[in-house]
C-alpha cells in the first residue's frame, strides 16, 4: 500500500464512522504503544459508553493496524508518520484537573481525593511486585469499595483527566495534563493536606507531650552534663541532645505526611502522621523504627504479606507500629519510648496488638 493510499483509507474510515472513530484514534495518540484491546476498550467505553471492538476489527481489515508482540494494536510498519499525524488531530484536550480537585475538596469526597493523591505520587510507575494500577485499585477498593474505585476510574477517563494503559507487565492510570497543571494541583493538594492536619488535635497535643518527655530526659542528666561535655569534648547542649531530642513536626513533601523523629535514652522513633495510610506509602517508607499515626487502622492490616510482597527491605526487617488515637495500636517491635508515645495517644499498653506477620 502506498503512503497516500494508507492515509486516504484511514481518513475515509474517519468519515464513515465519525466521532467514534475520531475518539478511538485519539486514544492511540494518548496511549502511544500501550494500546492493547483491554486498554482501548476500557477507555473508549468510559468516554462514549460504547464498545470499540468492531472498529478495531475494521482497522485491521483495512490494513491500518497490526497486532504487536505483546498483543497491542500498532499501525503498520513504515506508516508511523502518517498515522501519528492523523491520530494527533483527534487527541482529546485535557480536562480541568484543578476544577476536579477543588470540587472533590468542596464536596468532602475522600475517595476522589485519595485517588488523586496516589495518582500524583506514583506517576505511572509501580513498585516491585505491583503495577501502579494494582496499587491504586487495591488500596481504593479496600478502603472504600471496588465499585467506588471503578466509578472514580471511569469518571477520570470520561472527564479527560487520565487514561488507562496496559501492555505486558505494565498497567497504569496516567494523568494526561500539562506539567504546569500537575504542579499546580500538587501544590493545591499540599495546601489542603496542611489545612486538614491543622485540624487534627493529636498533632499539637503530641508535640507538647514529646517536648515534655525530651525536657525530662535532659533534666535527668543536667547535674552531670558539664562534666560529660568536658570529657567528650562536646557542648552541654550536644550532650543533652544525646539523651533527649525531638526534631519538631514538619510536612514531608514526598509522602505529604507530618513527620518528625525523636530520641529518649537509647530509644529512637520516627513519627509519621497521616489521615490514611496507603499500601504504597507503607511500602515506600524507609526510616525505622516508625510509628504511623492515622485516623483509622488500615483495612489491609490483616494481610501484610500481600501488601509487602517483594518489598525492600522485607517486612521482617522493618520495625513498624500503626496507631489510631484513643482506639488501638499494632506493632512488631517493643521498647519503652513506643509504649510511652502510644500511651499518650490514649492507648494503653494492653491495647497494643502484635502486628500480623503475614
Amino acid at each position: 500500500m502506498f503512503p497516500e493510499e494508507y492515509k486516504s483509507t484511514l481518513l475515509s474510515l474517519v468519515e464513515a464512522h465519525g466521532e467514534d472513530m475520531k475518539t478511538l484514534l485519539g486514544l492511540f495518540h494518548l496511549l502511544k504503544d500501550y494500546t492493547t484491546e483491554e486498554a482501548l476498550v476500557k477507555n473508549f467505553m468510559a468516554i462514549t459508553g460504547k464498545d470499540c471492538k468492531e472498529l478495531l476489527k475494521e482497522l485491521r481489515r483495512k490494513e491500518i493496524l497490526k497486532i504487536g508482540a505483546y498483543n497491542e494494536y500498532l499501525c503498520l510498519s513504515g506508516y508511523e508518520v502518517f498515522f501519528d499525524d492523523i491520530t494527533a488531530r483527534y487527541s482529546p484536550q485535557p480536562g480541568e484537573l484543578s476544577k476536579y480537585f477543588e470540587t472533590a475538596v468542596e464536596g468532602g469526597d475522600k475517595a476522589a481525593l485519595k485517588m488523586m493523591e496516589l495518582l500524583l505520587k506514583l506517576g505511572k510507575h509501580g513498585t516491585a511486585g505491583f503495577t501502579q494500577y494494582e496499587l491504586i485499585r487495591n488500596d481504593l477498593s479496600e478502603t472504600f469499595s471496588p465499585e467506588l474505585f471503578q466509578a472514580l476510574e471511569e469518571r477520570l477517563i470520561k472527564e479527560r483527566l487520565c487514561v488507562y494503559g496496559k501492555k505486558k507487565e505494565k498497567e497504569f492510570l496516567e494523568l494526561y495534563q500539562s506539567e504546569d497543571a500537575i504542579i499546580d494541583v500538587k501544590a493545591r493538594l499540599k495546601v489542603w493536606k496542611t489545612a486538614k492536619f491543622a485540624e487534627m488535635p493529636v498533632i499539637n497535643t503530641l508535640e507538647k507531650e514529646i517536648e515534655e518527655l525530651v525536657a525530662d530526659a535532659r533534666k535527668s542528666i543536667k547535674p552531670w552534663s558539664a562534666k560529660m561535655a568536658e570529657q567528650a569534648s562536646l557542648s552541654e547542649k550536644e550532650i543533652e541532645e544525646t539523651t533527649g531530642y525531638f526534631s519538631g513536626f514538619t510536612m514531608d513533601d514526598s509522602s505529604l505526611f507530618i513527620t518528625g523523629n525523636m530520641l529518649i535514652g537509647h530509644d529512637t522513633v520516627h513519627i509519621a502522621i497521616t489521615d490514611s495510610l496507603s499500601w504504597y506509602d507503607a511500602r515506600e517508607w524507609k526510616d525505622f523504627p516508625v510509628l504511623f499515626i492515622t485516623e483509622e487502622i488500615p483495612k489491609w492490616i490483616g494481610k501484610l504479606g500481600v501488601v509487602f510482597k517483594k518489598a525492600y527491605p522485607e517486612l521482617k526487617y522493618r520495625k513498624i507500629a500503626i496507631a489510631s488515637p484513643d482506639k488501638i495500636a499494632y506493632a512488631n517491635f517493643e521498647h519503652k519510648l513506643l509504649s510511652e508515645l502510644v500511651n499518650r495517644l490514649g492507648i494503653s499498653e494492653s491495647e497494643i496488638r502484635e502486628l500480623p506477620k503475614r
